[in-house]
């Protein structure tokens, strides 16, 4: 699959290629699928304001794996990534009350906003313990890799991640959105509060910057 990649978008390395590995890694598999009905998500968000566990749950289980995804992609560590994962949602459970969310991708972008909260406060916390690695992926590859190819993919993957953090949080976003959720310029635009053109905008800007980013870093094709 990496190859066929490589094979189709030789222009765009590597950026757009290591955001597609990025997405392969991490499993996508349609996440664009279709959300509920506007009428049904603002019963179940009713149902579970009156503490209503049953849909607590299901609110869960429509949300937690955007979420997961993208605390992932951003820390680039799996535990780390669950771990704010529920701490993300334990607060979306103590805010609930004040939650004026009128669809599904209202909510989501609430819970990312959330997410983002979580992360700056780990981040900071990470910088006050310097002894922690800051860039370092703790998962590898499958497969019968060499060690040097191991050590390439891991410092390649925490170069790209590097070259996220330098974007700007509008870029950073869109990015994360359509590569690793998966995402049309729609649902992007509804979840960062731009018209799909300027989504799109946005989207090739992000590229050229990661392009320049990566070329400095010494990541080539």
């Amino acid at each position: 699959m990496r190859r066929s990649l490589i094979g189709r978008t030789t222009r765009a390395f590597p950026a757009t290629i290591m955001l597609s590995v990025m997405s392969q890694e991490l499993g996508l598999a349609s996440a664009d699928g279709a959300a509920a009905k506007d009428s049904d998500f603002a019963a179940l968000l009713a149902k579970v304001k009156g503490n209503d566990r049953a849909a607590f749950g299901e609110l869960y289980r429509r949300a937690v794996t955007p979420v997961y995804r993208y605390l992932h992609a951003r820390t680039g560590d799996v535990p780390r990534a669950e771990e704010l994962t529920q701490e993300v949602f334990l607060a979306a459970l103590a805010g609930l009350d004040g939650l004026r969310a009128a669809d599904e991708t209202q909510f989501l972008a609430w819970l990312f906003q959330i997410a983002r909260y979580k992360l700056a406060d780990h981040l900071r916390r990470r910088y006050r313990r310097p002894s922690e690695p800051l860039d370092e992926a703790r998962e590898l590859p499958d497969g019968q890799a060499s060690l040097e190819d191991l050590a390439a993919s891991r410092e390649q993957r925490a170069e790209l991640r590097r070259a996220l953090e330098q974007l700007t949080p509008e870029q950073r976003e869109v990015v994360l959105y359509k590569y690793v959720l998966g995402y049309d310029n729609e649902r992007t635009g509804r979840l960062v509060g731009k018209k799909a053109n300027a989504v799109n905008q946005l989207h090739h800007r992000a590229l050229a910057s990661l392009q320049r980013l990566l070329a400095k870093a010494g990541v080539s094709g």
